[in-house]
């Protein structure tokens, strides 16, 4: 990454993954996914899940195949998902320190940020209501009406079409190989966020560089307005 990159194209939206990637929020969905399966009989390998769970997305159909659980996918997704809830009422994910440092340059270089997740808009906003500092962003987008879940890129055309500008004017930022594949597959370029939760994991996927929170935020600084 750098001021190149910002100069030809330029780069006018970043274009956020939610989990994993704005929020700290991938050990609660670990959380709540091995409290799902607790009530069907299964311990969940947690030294597994962020590979089958977060990066590839292979998820609790992966699971349920593999142990041969007699337990439809969706109960699953439905114990879930209340579990997570619970746990995000009662403050349990926490946005990255950094964000809201890297949302102030962005400001200041004129970049809009959208977050452009597979999780449900109302989650979502229940993190982001609960921040000590206001979390300003132009749009969320979800998979609504008929728009495909990552890796299809579905999601990213649909928010290239909402902010009306070509693929060459955004950069994804992801943190899995799902969502790499997704911004590949729509012809935008993205940088790999590294975590304790996906540094060591690898992607076929195409991306300009891998890099943490702090190392974008001090990019993002050296940057001329």
């Amino acid at each position: 990454m750098s001021k190149i990159m910002f100069a030809v194209p330029p780069i006018s939206h970043f274009f956020w993954d939610f989990d994993g990637c704005f929020c700290d929020s991938e050990s609660v969905h670990k959380t709540a996914y091995t409290l799902a399966f607790r009530e069907y009989g299964h311990s969940l390998n947690g030294e597994s899940y962020f590979e089958i769970f977060t990066h590839t997305g292979a998820g609790p159909k992966y699971i349920i195949d593999k142990f041969k659980l007699n337990v439809e996918e969706q109960t699953i997704r439905t114990a879930k998902n209340k579990f997570y809830m619970d746990l995000i009422l009662k403050h349990k994910a926490r946005i990255y320190k950094e964000i809201p440092l890297i949302l102030k340059e962005l400001e200041r270089l004129k970049i809009k940020s959208y977050i452009v997740t597979n999780s449900p808009e109302h989650e979502i906003q229940t993190i982001l209501n609960q921040q000590p500092e206001k979390i300003t962003i132009e749009k969320i987008v979800t998979p609504k009406n008929g728009i495909r879940k990552k890796p299809y890129p579905d999601i990213y055309l649909k928010t290239l079409e909402l902010a009306n500008i070509e693929p060459k004017n955004a950069l994804v930022i992801e943190d899995s190989e799902r969502g790499l594949l997704a911004a590949q597959s729509a012809h935008i370029s993205a940088l790999w966020i590294s975590t304790e939760n996906s540094e060591l994991f690898e992607s076929h996927a195409a991306y300009l560089k891998k890099m943490t929170h702090a190392e974008l935020l001090r990019e993002l600084k050296n940057v001329d307005g």
